[in-house]
């Protein structure tokens, strides 16, 4: 998603530069101020994948107020430079040269900067190191861990988290007893920090989704014990009330830190087993004795000698607010140069042979009709539309950004939208799944409605071109066959048509788990993509 939120001074207002004639305003913007105003002109950015700061409505990265100050700044200088240039010319020219000469030099070299570091963007130093971005980290910690940990899968890791994050919140809205059902994964410090966060009248946790989740940091790999920092962003709604009185309800955008360990030798279990949070041991239903021990097997957890245990849990925020959805973001990246795998000819050449079956014409084409059937969705409002193209994580995602555009009564609507280009940029393969990360290029009309029709962002006129990098996965267990592009389901064949949980309703299959065809796992942009 786009961080960085921007501003720009309403210049066709009347009166806006009065002291200034008209055709010398013209020309003194057209040469002094348009190469500052160019390369940092504002664009809405919403669609499908990006352009949301999720949760509290404002940049985690650098704050919402201070951007304004300096476009003011900025707009005050440019207005002396105008003064100057028509009071005292011999003064105000050389000062605008000046003035176009230091821009052009700042963006030019920042775009050469950032070049470089794309290009270079996988370092072949030690993982740890405070120039290393936290997705490189990560990619490569985790590529270390296969080394002790064949079956670790980066995929079901983050299923685990997302279905561990959702229990956890929904056990402590049942209270301390409900939530110490989970001591096999959570620690007596973790859940005593969820429960400080309820209120004495608390009746449920419920709507909680995890609109983001990043690692930021692993540690341990050289150590019997791996620790792994994680941080949500997440919705979620508390339900409040005295007995025998209307409930309320109030909604949270909450960030948080959660810090998990396991035993770096461990085995990591099926996909099956990853997510049901049953007993780390023997595999049973959470259930306790009368002593905290597994009813089954037992056996008292309180590390992660069997699966990944939360240590602590550090709340960052939590606020009231929605997020902005009218907010104005520039478009950052688009001619970036790929980030690519390396060795990705012999990766791609490995892959090949492994499956024989698999074509790159019929999966693009897969990935265009995905592509199409997203972005129409997402102008429609219908997100239902998405739901056997993706998988549970991403879905829940994007549904909490549709209902967020709901209920402040907007739509954000993408016209004529095409894809422009592809490229494949990595190939994934581990003990369950394969992922093929395609960069892809599109463009359309981007705009944002309120219920009136009134355009509130964006441009119905200004097309704007964009790309990011989408990665989608299959199960390694799915039956060969060449990936279909069309709307049928990729098990049965029947019209496509799924319940809530990604399940086709003619043969039972959960097809958005990837076990039958490709699926959307992930969308990165531009600016974030490290490979």
């Amino acid at each position: 998603m786009k961080k960085d939120r921007e501003s720009k001074p309403d210049s066709s207002k009347p009166g806006a530069h009065s002291s200034v004639p008209g055709r010398m305003r013209k020309v003194f913007f057209a040469c002094s101020a348009g190469a500052l105003l160019l390369a940092s002109f504002p664009e809405v950015l919403a669609r499908v994948g990006g352009g949301q700061s999720y949760g509290g409505g404002g940049s985690h990265g650098g704050g919402g107020g201070g951007g304004g100050a300096i476009i003011y700044l900025i707009f005050q200088l440019l207005r002396f430079l105008v003064y100057l240039t028509i009071e005292y010319p011999i003064v105000g020219i050389p000062l605008d040269i000046i003035v176009i000469g230091g821009v052009v030099y700042y963006f030019t070299r920042r775009q050469r900067t950032v070049e470089s570091e794309i290009i270079s963007i996988v370092p072949t130093g030690p993982v740890t190191g405070a120039a290393a971005s936290s997705g490189q980290i990560a990619t490569r910690a985790f590529d270390h861990l296969r080394r002790f940990d064949p079956n670790f899968s980066e995929i079901l890791f983050t299923d685990f988290c997302y279905a561990l994050y959702g229990k956890a919140q929904d056990a402590r809205g049942h209270g301390s007893q409900a939530l110490d059902l989970f001591s096999p994964y959570l620690s007596e410090t973790a859940r005593a920090s969820l429960l400080q966060r309820n209120s004495p009248d608390l009746r449920e946790v419920k709507g909680i989704i995890v609109g983001a989740m990043q690692v930021t940091d692993v540690r341990g790999l050289d150590t019997p014990v791996v620790h792994i920092r994680v941080s949500f962003e997440t919705n979620y709604t508390e339900v409040t009330g005295e007995k025998g009185k209307a409930p309320a309800e109030m909604s949270y955008y909450v960030r948080e830190q959660w810090d998990l360990e396991r035993k770096r030798d461990v085995l990591s279990p099926p996909p099956a087993q990853a997510t049901a949070l049953h007993c780390p041991r023997c595999g049973a239903p959470l259930q306790k004795d009368t002593v905290g021990a597994c009813a089954f097997c037992l056996a008292k957890i309180d590390s992660g000698e069997f699966q990944w245990y939360v240590r602590s849990i550090t709340l960052l925020s939590r606020e009231e607010r929605g997020p902005l959805l009218t907010s104005d973001v520039p478009e950052a990246g688009t001619e970036y140069p790929s980030v690519t795998q390396p060795g990705l000819a012999t990766v791609r050449a490995e892959f090949e042979k492994n499956n024989p079956t698999f074509s790159w014409g019929q999966f693009q084409a897969r990935a265009r009709l995905i592509f199409d059937e997203l972005q129409a969705a997402w102008s429609t409002l219908n997100w239902e539309r998405a739901r056997p193209h993706e998988t549970d994580n991403i879905f829940q995602m994007h549904q909490y950004w549709i209902d967020a555009y709901r209920r402040q009564g907007l739509q954000n609507a993408l016209d004529q939208c095409r894809i422009t280009a592809m490229q494949p940029v990595k190939i994934k393969e581990d003990a369950f799944y394969n992922a093929i990360t395609l960069r892809i290029w599109a463009e359309g009309y981007d705009y944002t409605i309120d219920g009136s029709g009134r355009v509130v962002s964006g441009s119905k006129t200004n097309l704007r071109r964009w790309s990011e990098y989408w990665t989608f996965i299959r199960n390694r267990g799915a039956r060969p066959g060449p990936a279909r592009a069309d709307l049928n389901c990729p098990n049965c064949g029947a019209p496509l048509k799924v319940n809530a949980t990604g399940v086709c309703e003619f043969c039972s299959g959960k097809i958005t788990s990837g076990d039958f065809d490709w699926v959307l796992s992930k969308i990165e942009q531009d600016e974030s993509y490290a490979g």
